[in-house]
């Protein structure tokens, strides 16, 4: 029976469970052996990617992306962490703020299968299709 990436990743988390740090480091080194043994180790950031995606859903964890022409500031931060917190029922809201010149002012949000695009690209093409109509 082949085992997919998933089913690797979900075996990785069940098996790092309740472990520290140490242990998990020898669980790692094994499990990365198995991979091997099992000629699968060229899909191994595949298999990561999913279990950081377990990981995070058992840990109430949402990972979010806004792209914005500047850096954000503290407080822009802390509000955007506290609308995806009302929107879903994360505990911890990790951002990752990618800067885009090209959006000129505003931003997007991207978090879970949700898309906010506030950027004054989309309000300029909003109003003129609105104009248009």
């Amino acid at each position: 029976m082949k085992i997919n990436e998933k089913k690797y990743a979900q075996l990785l988390f069940v098996i790092t469970q309740d472990k520290n740090a140490e242990e998990v480091e020898i669980v790692i080194k094994k499990f990365i052996q198995l991979l091997a043994k099992k000629n699968q180790i060229k899909n191994y950031s595949k298999i990561i990617k999913n279990f950081i995606q377990i990981w995070n859903k058992e840990n109430n964890i949402v990972t979010a992306e806004v792209f914005s022409a500047n850096k954000l500031n503290e407080n822009m931060e802390a509000e955007i962490k506290n609308f995806i917190k009302n929107k879903t029922t994360a505990k911890i809201i990790e951002l990752k703020n990618k800067i885009n010149p090209d959006l000129i002012a505003g931003a997007i949000i991207k978090y879970g299968d949700r898309i906010l695009d506030n950027s004054l690209k989309n309000k300029i093409n909003d109003l003129k299709n609105n104009i248009v109509k």
